[in-house]
């Protein structure tokens, strides 16, 4: 079973057991533009996203 990514309403389903920077990178996906989140805790790059995962990717909004 993949692991998925939500971001907004779109789903993208991935091979888990992998750290999530690695996810992030060949998604081509900036680290510093979205906060991941999995059953309501905050992931760091260094966490790996299992097979079955869901993890919510939300954007990072900054305004002056």
């Amino acid at each position: 079973m993949p692991a998925t990514l939500k971001i907004r309403e779109k789903e993208i389903h991935i091979r888990g057991n992998r750290p999530l920077y690695r996810i992030m990178e060949d998604l081509q996906f900036s680290p510093q533009a979205y906060l991941a989140v999995r059953d309501g805790v905050l992931l760091t790059g260094d966490d790996r996203i299992q097979e079955g995962d869901v993890v919510e990717l939300i954007a990072v909004v900054s305004g002056g």
